[in-house]
């Protein structure tokens, strides 16, 4: 099953900026997505800009006209020297001097997660910085100042090489928390300029003025798309490389590491076939490099499948990416991460933050009050779809996806048929063959109509209404691992699934509910058979089983096919 051109295009997007970004504002109408361009975000293409600038005398601040800037949504204002561009980043706003890049001033708002200490955070942010210096360039590192003061500021003045191919630059940083938002300002600039920009420190300092400090500010620490699919949470030093209509490019202030995540909405809930579909196509032909080490890799989760892998990058050495699939109720996921392995663990806090706060739009469950008198709040019908197989029967299927906040048991609905002129025609009842929905996740309703039950030929539209279900505390048993299978269309036209399935429970079973799901070359799903049945022997964990499933024809073609494996309720 191939991955549509949506997420491809962010991902070629990624590629593009790898290979020559600058750790400030990319020029997005230089970069074009192609769906054909190769979807890996590959370090075989360099990760860290190239940047060689000729130093240039830093300009005499003090004889520079100042003017006021006021952050967005008003959260703080301070006087900048004019003409100096403003550039938003995780943790605030980055202003720099278009005459000379080598000189910066960054104006902190960063909204703090609840619990965080402040000092520890303050110490562990400037512990990083360091870190980083050291590691670019051990021996040049000159540590002034690096202290917590009586007022509760955080004080940081250091010279060193802070990124590749710069020269010694000068940093000095001064930051504070207040309501848990942190606040301050950071000077940077070549040791050779610092006492010509040294003024300008001084004059940001006094003029710096918080307007508001609200911790639920989306402005600052939570980044959202403007398609509305996700927000991210965006570390302290990290800024926007690009953004696309279902994606975002984030890159670190120093841009040594690269961070991509990209959400797709499909019709039907992301299968493991996909989702490995999916991470197959990002990693492309990489493993073939020369040099190309897979460190680890897991392709059995229903739910998440990664790789995280080493190859040379070019002139900058080894880089280390790992590559992410996962799906969210209808949405597939994909992240890229990518960093020099020296610089790993420096960044896995950064990765963590921003890999553990993606939030998709998906649909909220509805309030719990809601939810308790309404037992059937929060569940979704998705569209059916409905034939006539060859001996006269009418098949009927639909996704049925649980938004709920808890999970569900005991599901059931009616399905009633209606001729082209909206005329009812009759009805019918179904119950879930699963024991447990879990939250979030996704059932295909599946019911075969005998001719007896009307005229089925008239038959022009099906409408699917919920009747009962229950919320139960009880956990789904985990899903059965698809191993192998294979497809096959029967002279008369059924389809046939073959497919081994392994049990990833802990517990022996009997019995398996089986979802056979058929898709169109664009990957949207056509069909959805479900059935319970006796497996040919118990089960233990971790063994693994053949079962087969028939989907009555006529179907002329099939594209692609998944199987899945449930705990099915028993009477």
């Amino acid at each position: 099953m191939q991955k549509t051109a949506t997420t491809i295009a962010i991902l070629a997007i990624f590629i593009l900026l790898l290979v020559g970004c600058n750790s400030e504002a990319v020029d997005t109408a230089s970069v074009t997505p192609s769906p054909t361009s190769t979807i890996t975000p590959t370090p075989t293409a360099t990760l860290t800009p190239t940047r060689t600038p000729t130093p240039t005398p830093a300009p005499a601040t003090l004889n520079i006209p100042l003017q006021k800037y006021q952050a967005p949504d008003e959260l703080f204002t301070l006087n900048i020297p004019k003409d100096w561009s403003a550039f938003e980043i995780g943790g605030g706003v980055r202003f720099l001097d278009e005459n000379n890049q080598l000189v910066s001033l960054t104006a902190f708002y960063y909204p703090l997660p609840a619990g965080v200490d402040p000092q520890n955070f303050l110490a562990e942010e400037a512990e990083r910085v360091l870190a980083s210096a050291r590691l670019n360039d051990p021996n040049s590192l000159q540590v002034i100042t690096n202290e917590m003061g009586a007022d509760g500021h955080w004080h940081l003045e250091a010279v060193g090489q802070f990124f590749p191919d710069w020269p010694l630059l000068h940093l000095r940083t001064e930051t504070w928390v207040e309501n848990n938002v942190l606040l301050g300002l950071s000077l940077l600039a070549p040791d050779f300029a610092w006492y010509d920009v040294e003024p300008l420190w001084q004059k940001a300092l006094s003029s710096y003025q918080v307007l508001q400090t609200d911790p639920n500010t989306t402005t600052g620490r939570r980044y959202v798309h403007p398609g509305g699919l996700f927000t991210i949470t965006v570390p302290v030093n990290w800024g926007i490389s690009f953004e696309d209509y279902d994606g975002v490019i984030l890159q670190d202030m120093q841009g040594l590491a690269q961070f991509g995540v990209s959400v797709e909405e499909m019709d039907h809930y992301p299968t493991p076939k996909e989702l490995k579909s999916a991470l197959q196509n990002m990693l492309g032909d990489t493993p073939q490099a020369e040099g190309y080490i897979e460190l680890e890799k897991d392709t059995t989760n229903p739910h998440l499948q990664f790789v995280k892998f080493e190859a040379p990058a070019g002139e900058d050495g080894i880089y280390r990416t790992e590559l992410r699939v996962s799906s969210d109720r209808n949405l597939l996921i994909t992240t890229s991460f990518s960093v020099p392995p020296h610089d790993w663990e420096i960044y896995q806090p950064d990765y963590e933050l921003l890999l553990n706060s993606i939030k998709t739009r998906g649909n909220a469950p509805p309030d719990e009050k809601t939810q308790k008198k309404n037992p059937l709040a929060g569940i979704e019908v998705g569209v059916p779809m409905f034939y006539l197989d060859r001996q006269g029967n009418l098949q009927v299927s639909a996704p049925i996806r649980n938004f709920r906040s808890h999970n569900i048991t005991n599901l059931s609905a009616s399905i009633k048929l209606f001729d082209k002129n909206g005329k009812f025609l009759a009805a019918e009842s179904w119950r879930m063959l699963q024991e447990v929905l879990g939250q979030g996740r996704t059932t295909y309703l599946y019911l075969a109509l005998p001719p007896e039950t009307t005229d089925l030929k008239q038959v022009a539209d099906v409408k699917i209404q919920l009747m009962n279900s229950k919320d139960t505390n009880k956990q789904p048993y985990p899903s059965w691992s698809y191993q192998s299978g294979s497809a096959r269309i029967t002279d008369k036209g059924d389809v046939i699934i073959d497919a081994m399935l392994q049990n990833q429970g802990k517990k022996t079973q009997k019995y398996i509910f089986l979802a056979a799901l058929l898709y169109d070359e664009q990957g949207n799903l056509v069909f959805a058979k479900t059935e319970r049945q006796r497996l040919p022997y118990a089960t233990p964990s971790g063994q693994s089983v053949d079962v087969e499933i028939t989907i009555p024809g006529p179907f002329p073609a099939l594209s692609n096919f998944d199987i899945l494996g449930e705990r099915p309720l028993l009477d």
